[in-house]
């Protein structure tokens, strides 16, 4: 039986799933660390042995395709009044480097093991980020590893004489 099933059907009532948000981006002045039902904060072990503290903020995570598949991501709205994210995405403007996605890891640890996660890291990149005054909401879905193109596209730029046959 997998460490999540073991979760589920053995665990007792008295622990919870932590669902905890890496958020990075090369241009972000800081790597932010959000947990989401940890009011106190929690301090996890993360896969390579390295100590993280993640900090509380009210937001609402939801799966947006099951986990097995190549297609798998989340919806994440935060709560923070937008105070976090507007001003990591003017530094991205100012660095020039929207080209770049932001890389969200996402992990979920029991709350009476915090040394190993139960699920994850998902490693995730954010393709679209809303705000308004009540906050930030953002789609993260996994990276596009799979293009496969067969043939080759003839362009007018690389073959000068296709423009007699437009």
């Amino acid at each position: 039986m997998s460490a999540y099933s073991e979760f589920f059907f053995n665990s007792p009532r008295s622990v919870v799933q932590l669902q905890l948000l890496e958020i990075s981006h090369p241009s972000f002045t800081q790597v932010y660390y959000k947990v989401r039902n940890a009011r106190l904060g929690v301090t996890v072990t993360h896969e390579d042995t390295t100590s993280h503290a993640y900090t509380y903020l009210p937001m609402n995570i939801t799966q947006s395709d099951s986990r097995d598949d190549l297609d798998t991501g989340i919806n994440v709205q935060f709560g923070d009044l937008g105070e976090t994210l507007p001003k990591e995405l003017d530094a991205v403007f100012a660095a020039n480097s929207y080209d770049t996605p932001p890389i969200v890891k996402y992990r979920v640890y029991r709350s009476d093991d915090l040394t190993q996660p139960l699920y994850g890291p998902l490693i995730l990149q954010i393709r679209s980020i809303s705000q308004d005054e009540g906050g930030a909401a953002f789609e993260a879905k996994a990276p596009r590893l799979n293009f496969n193109r067969t043939g080759r596209l003839y362009t007018v730029s690389e073959f000068p004489m296709l423009r007699g046959f437009l």
